[in-house]
């Protein structure tokens, strides 16, 4: 099928928005990008059309009558490229991966269905959000968005990218993140910096990146910041580390934490915190830390007895590989496309 991805926030090459849905259609199906918070124009990005409608700034609470005003505006900029590029590119239908998307493409008149990526507010949920989820074609969310009665469709990326690579020593760690207060940067920094030898890279961006990158400076080269690097070519960065660390603070019971995937199926140690997901589900496969001090031990042993992990490092691969394998959320999906597209199917 011919599927118009519409989204608010979606960083092309970067943001889950953009690798989870890509990597859920696989070669089934194509797609092309719509995305309101970004630059003005059209471009490719790994071979996918992707169209900015040039809104900047954040338009999350319009708070007085001129900002009302521009979110009105913006928000018709939205439903007229939606109504273009849905005609132009023959589309079947649109996934929309946030509420404002759904809203444009609900009151543009076109077909479209659900995919929710991020958690929403109370306030998310208020009305119009009932006549949203009563005009869908389908709807679904992602784990950990905890909206009622949607189908949870696992946020699996394909894992298949990602090699098992095998180093005689661990000498680097990874924090392949967002760069806010919530993903903890600084605990990395302070974590590394503890240790005995460890070398770490953060790699993303974010709110807090020029702040973070500043105190990188500091560490005489053991800690540095870099920016963030396109899905397809993660893998490739992975290769050169042995240890994957995922920071974030306890904001839910369990948290999913995609990097955590890739650092497993890449054959990195992993170390997390104990609400995150791999953590709860099988916390023999990994190395648990709350504090800078846990962190620096479990990196002092790992580069002691790098040797002693390949084992655990192999389950791991093997675990995550069966677990969170995109083919489990492909399968659901042809389903509830053959279900709700039956002449497509």
């Amino acid at each position: 099928m011919r599927i118009l991805v519409a989204t608010t926030y979606t960083i092309p090459a970067f943001s889950g928005g953009w690798t989870t849905p890509l990597d859920l259609f696989g070669s089934e199906h194509q797609a092309m990008y719509v995305v309101r918070n970004h630059k003005a124009g059209t471009k490719s990005v790994e071979g996918i059309k992707c169209v900015g409608v040039g809104a900047t700034g954040s338009l999350a609470r319009p708070w007085n009558l001129a900002e009302k005003y521009r979110h009105a505006f913006i928000q018709r900029l939205f439903r007229n490229a939606l109504k273009k590029h849905f005609h132009g590119f023959q589309a079947d239908f649109i996934l929309c991966l946030d509420p404002e998307a759904g809203y444009a493409a609900m009151r543009s008149g076109l077909p479209y269905s659900m995919r929710f990526h991020s958690k929403l507010s109370i306030e998310d949920q208020k009305p119009p959000f009932d006549e949203l989820m009563r005009n869908a074609v389908f709807a679904t969310a992602c784990p950990g968005t905890h909206i009622p009665d949607i189908e949870v469709l696992a946020h699996n990326q394909d894992l298949s990218r990602f090699v098992f690579t095998e180093s005689r020593s661990a000498e680097n760690a990874l924090l392949l993140t967002s760069i806010d207060s919530i993903h903890e940067p600084e605990l990395f920094i302070e974590g590394v910096m503890l240790s005995k030898t460890m070398k770490g890279d953060i790699v993303g961006t974010g709110e807090n990146r020029k702040r973070v990158a500043g105190v990188c400076r500091k560490t005489g080269g053991r800690v540095r910041c870099l920016p963030p690097v396109p899905r397809l070519k993660v893998p490739e960065l992975l290769k050169n580390y042995q240890v994957g660390v995922a920071t974030v603070k306890p904001i839910a019971p369990t948290l999913y934490q995609m990097k955590v995937n890739a650092y497993m199926a890449s054959g990195l140690f992993t170390l997390a915190k104990p609400w995150t997901h791999i953590a709860v589900e099988a916390p023999e496969l990994v190395g648990e830390f709350v504090s800078a001090r846990e962190l620096a031990d479990h990196l002092d042993y790992l580069s002691n007895h790098w040797s002693e992990t390949l084992e655990i490092r192999r389950k791991a691969r093997d675990w995550i590989l069966e677990n969170y394998s995109v083919e489990i959320p492909r399968k659901r999906f042809r389903e509830i496309l053959s279900e709700n597209f039956p002449a497509n199917s």
